[in-house]
């Protein structure tokens, strides 16, 4: 009969080869888990960190979130979007603060979700930032104006520029920036309402960068997410969870259906029974 030091042995032999065979280099295989800069909107309400701190675990997104506090403080909603300076140096300081994640861990990969006025932060940082550092970016609600110049972000951004608007976002996004300016300092409509527009002539090299954006509306379905199209309902854990988390992952959500659909619910229908 083998002893059971024989039968020990015998058992942890595969375990012990293996570890001597193994590749020293795949201790360097990229981290799955990024980092995502939370950026809210003006006013200082943190609506959007706050849900997705809830949202994104649940829906299977465990990068670790990082919130950028950039407001004035609790209520500045016009001091917030009016202060150009005030904007300018906190865009300055965000580019820093990615700048030093991506030279500190450069395997991990950056995501940037930033809502309403916070996409005017974020976009005016990533004029600051290597070529490529950004993995993808996604805006909800952007308080800029539709003409705003994409490229310089764009060109940061190693994949793409996800941005949802809502043209039942009346009151917010078309009303009171017509009356007090977008982010950028322009008054009228905001691309949060009408869209990102796109290039004139799209094929000229100097455009091509606007391929690698992704401009998604809304739509009745997302009422099943609980966003009735209103300034905020892109700060819901609900829509967080459905739309925004998918985006942050290495590969993008497969959208074949015009009613956006969460693919998750979409994966459940096709299930067999």
């Amino acid at each position: 009969m083998i002893s059971l030091r024989r039968w020990l042995v015998l058992l942890l032999l595969p375990t012990v080869v293996g570890a001597l065979r193994a590749d020293p280099k795949k201790a360097a295989v990229r981290d799955p888990h990024g980092v995502v800069f939370l950026i809210d909107g003006v006013g200082g309400f943190e609506t959007m960190s706050t849900a997705a701190r809830v949202a994104f675990p649940l829906a299977g997104v465990h990068h670790e979130l990082r919130e950028f506090n950039w407001s004035h403080g609790w209520g500045h909603i016009l001091r917030d979007l009016q202060d150009s300076p005030h904007l300018l140096r906190k865009a300055y300081e965000l580019a820093e603060l990615i700048h030093k994640q991506k030279d500190a861990e450069p395997q991990r990969a950056i995501y940037v979700v930033a809502r309403s006025g916070g996409a005017a932060i974020a976009l005016t940082a990533f004029e600051e930032l290597p070529p490529a550092t950004v993995e993808r970016v996604v805006l909800l609600s952007a308080a800029v104006s539709p003409n705003y110049d994409l490229r310089p972000a764009l060109k940061a951004t190693r994949t793409e520029i996800v941005s949802f608007h809502s043209a039942v976002d009346q009151i917010v996004l078309g009303i009171a920036t017509k009356r007090f300016g977008t982010a950028d300092r322009v008054f009228g409509p905001s691309a949060g309402l009408r869209g990102f527009t796109l290039p004139r002539y799209p094929g000229e090299p100097e455009w091509e960068p606007y391929r690698r954006l992704v401009q998604i509306p809304w739509q009745p379905a997302m009422l099943l997410e609980g966003n009735p199209g209103l300034h905020l309902g892109t700060s819901l854990p609900t829509f967080l969870g459905a739309e925004v988390a998918p985006w942050l992952k290495q590969r993008p959500p497969r959208r074949t259906f015009s009613f956006f659909i969460p693919s998750s619910w979409l994966e459940l229908w096709r299930a067999p029974r």
